[in-house]
């Protein structure tokens, strides 16, 4: 037999199965689902709703080979995006469960505004033979062959959205350009949306706002706030019970709460997955000054920045702490407050157990990680006896204060012009220090020579001054005010003076904080304390009294 009278080649057939063939609905029964995008605005919403579930029902009733399954409608959602479309995912789901045989849409830019992502799922629904119809472009994917068509109506809604996108932000941006401020009442704590829609304060959240403020400034971290919140059942914003510490960090940067506003802090920076990106010199800044009635005034603002700069600038101070900058912590003060005066490292806490015993001290930082490489003289404190010192200290500067003050009253009450109150021997007590001023002067003309008239102008008011006190005197003595006034008053600087000696005995974190500036440890046995008003105090450390109460 020849080559070219072969035998044909023998072939057998394998059917395919017909549970993994791909499924050809076109001639059967379909089921199938609307799917619409609703108003945002509540009224249009329910009506437009209702209306779409008339048309597609009449619509699906009317032809014989469709049921309906049900109508998905996404309220208001961006169609560039599907991330948010939860409508638009169930429907999705339900086809890839075998629910729904065909999607019926008023059109491409319902379905989608973004190419990639509505080709992508028209393919997805199409290989488990799922068409979709779109009714304003009368294309049905499971009659069509290639995707060109569709391509371009996808394309074309695509580009629309850019276009529509690119005119929203030129508004808003001209809106920030003239001032206009947007307001987020549903995310914007102390504030409501009043008659006239602009927003005005609500008194009950405002309260709130001030306590937030009130609490960092007196050395509360965010932490602290948080959980000082809920533990007395405060609310946020939204109604929920946890408080979190990026709220109340926002919150003490947001400028509004002083009547301000500063536009375009934030912008999308990519309409398809509206990624918002914070504005660090990419758009102008428009920053619109007392647009609003305020909660918190200016001063108080601008000392919180400061403390939070301050805060955030704690660099680290431990070689095992992993990152640059140090943690603020408001658990305990002398964290910030207390070094040592031979390395500068600051001091922290630590626990110790002698023999089984408990007890807290406070060690030089260097001393503890480096031994006495760095720092041979540091001395461990117990906290008793560091925490009785500084108060010690705290009290002997109240003290000081007050003795201070009740002088700037006494010597106030004594220049005051309602003459009623003034006795003769503060009078007589004015007279001789005019006097005495006035000899000064006299020396002080002698020996700058006869020519001299430096002093001539003050000469005279000392001169005229005496002259109304003698005066004065004269009708106190025939009025008969003698000293009398003079120990009354006496006994009532005696009397304050009693009443601030009592001390303060208990050691408070935040009037530790509020108070002293920094305190430098000496030695075992003294402390230089200084305060913010610019008083210190070296303070001696009582170590013996510890170790009697141990």
């Amino acid at each position: 037999m020849s080559e070219t009278e072969k035998a044909p080649r023998r072939i057998t057939v394998i059917p395919a199965d017909p549970a993994l063939e791909e499924r050809d609905i076109r001639k059967q029964h379909l089921r199938v689902a609307p799917y619409c995008r609703v108003s945002t605005d509540k009224d249009e919403q329910l009506s437009s709703y209702e209306a779409q579930i008339e048309y597609y029902t009449e619509k699906i009733n009317a032809n014989r080979e469709w049921t309906m399954v049900r109508l998905y409608a996404d309220e208001g959602k961006t169609g560039t995006s599907t991330k948010k479309r939860k409508e638009f995912l169930k429907m999705i789901r339900d086809c890839e469960k075998g629910k729904i045989d065909l999607i019926i849409t008023k059109s491409v830019s319902r379905f989608g505004r973004n190419t990639l992502d509505g080709l992508d799922y028209v393919r997805r629904l199409k290989r488990i033979g799922v068409g979709v119809y779109f009714e304003k472009e009368n294309v049905n994917t499971l009659y069509m062959d290639n995707e060109m068509i569709l391509t371009f109506f996808f394309s074309q809604a695509q580009a629309e959205s850019e276009s529509l996108s690119g005119n929203v932000k030129w508004g808003h941006r001209k809106n920030f350009k003239d001032g206009k401020v947007y307001y987020q009442y549903e995310s914007f704590l102390g504030y409501r949306k009043g008659a006239d829609g602009q927003p005005e304060v609500d008194e009950e959240q405002a309260a709130v706002v001030r306590r937030i403020f009130a609490r960092y400034l007196m050395g509360h971290s965010t932490s602290q706030i948080c959980k000082d919140l809920m533990a007395d059942g405060i609310k946020t914003v939204r109604g929920k019970d946890r408080w979190r510490e990026s709220v109340i960090q926002r919150m003490l940067q947001n400028e509004k709460y002083i009547g301000d506003a500063l536009l375009q802090k934030t912008y999308m920076a990519d309409l398809f997955t509206h990624q918002q990106k914070k504005n660090t010199g990419e758009l102008p800044k428009y920053y619109v000054h007392e647009c609003h009635p305020p909660i918190i005034d200016r001063e108080t603002f601008r000392r919180v920045q400061e403390e939070m700069a301050r805060r955030s600038g704690l660099r680290k101070t431990s070689d095992k702490a992993k990152t640059e900058l140090g943690k603020y912590s408001g658990k305990y003060a002398l964290n910030e407050l207390l070094v040592c005066g031979e390395c500068g490292s600051p001091y922290r806490r630590r626990l110790w157990m002698p023999r089984g015993e408990r007890r807290h001290v406070w060690r030089c930082l260097n001393r503890l990680e480096h031994g006495k490489k760095y720092c041979k003289n540091a001395p461990t404190l117990e906290e008793p006896a560091l925490h009785a010192a500084i108060l010690s200290a705290i009290n002997e500067m109240f003290q000081a204060r007050v003795a201070k003050q009740i002088l700037m009253d006494s010597i106030a009450a004594v220049l005051s012009r309602d003459e009623q109150e003034q006795s003769l021997p503060a009078v007589e007590s004015q007279i001789r220090r005019l006097q005495d001023r006035q000899l000064e002067l006299f020396q002080l003309a002698v020996s700058a020579g006869v020519e001299c008239t430096a002093y001539d102008d003050e000469l005279q008011q000392v001169h005229m001054a005496k002259t109304r006190l003698m005066l004065k005197k004269a009708e106190l003595e025939r009025l008969g005010r003698t000293a009398s006034e003079f120990d009354r008053r006496m006994d009532q600087i005696e009397s304050e003076v009693d009443g601030a000696e009592a001390a303060i005995t208990d050691f408070d974190e935040v009037l530790v904080r509020q108070l002293i500036s920094n305190i430098k440890v000496l030695d075992k046995e003294h402390l230089l304390i200084r305060f913010k008003d610019g008083m210190e105090i070296e303070q001696y450390v009582d170590t013996e009294k510890e170790m009697r109460a141990s």
